[in-house]
């Protein structure tokens, strides 16, 4: 089925990956706007755009806010700045390892299903595999689960990757996901390893 499929996994990040560099772009662009540039400015280190173009491209990425007669630079938000930048990153390195997860898997799927049979015999094999698979989890998904060292609450002060900051509960329900989703992966792995290690044991035994 499809839905099994890596292809799909990184056909249903696309979206993500869009919204990020929308998000990232939007940002900066108010970060700019509020350093005192115009949208001429802007526009003219934008691939040449006039005003009009300007403002359209930035309301087309979710952009609302405005700018009338300004008295001196705006204290940037260097904190949304860094927010925009870190999840666009994220957002790179997750689709660009969801891609080449899908080019393994196109391998994969050219592989005689007999032979691969056979292969998946060997504990060697299964144990491998259920590695890989670990690994792309953590360089993936895991980036996404917080490594928080109190406990974390909707709307409280908290430490979160190093920084204070403030999570409002959608944010929570999302951490809360993330780390379920983890927390499965995991057991995965675990169910893997344990049956590596009982059939190890059996083997031992059998030699004496």
């Amino acid at each position: 089925m499809i839905e099994g499929t890596e292809s799909f996994h990184a056909l249903r990040m696309m979206p993500w990956a869009r919204e990020a560099v929308d998000q990232a772009e939007r940002v900066l662009i108010e970060s700019i706007m509020d350093s005192g540039y115009t949208w001429e400015q802007l526009g003219a280190v934008y691939g040449q755009r006039s005003k009009q173009a300007m403002q359209q491209h930035y309301k087309r990425r979710g952009g609302e806010r405005s700018w009338g007669a300004r008295k001196g630079r705006q204290k940037a938000d260097v904190e949304d700045v860094r927010k925009a930048v870190t999840g666009l990153l994220l957002s790179f390195r997750a689709t660009d390892e969801a891609l080449t997860r899908t080019m393994r898997d196109a391998s994969w799927n050219d592989r005689d299903p007999h032979d691969e049979i056979q292969r998946r015999r060997s504990w060697v094999e299964r144990l491998n595999d259920s590695m890989d698979e670990l690994h792309d989890h953590i360089n993936n998904r895991m980036g996404h689960v917080p490594r928080w060292d109190v406990p974390l609450v909707p709307g409280d002060r908290t430490r979160l990757h190093d920084d204070h900051a403030e999570i409002d509960r959608a944010e929570a329900g999302g951490m809360r996901v993330e780390t379920e989703r983890a927390l499965r992966r995991l057991q995965r792995h675990r169910d893997v390893v344990d049956a590596t290690i009982e059939e190890l044991r059996r083997r031992h035994a059998e030699l004496g």
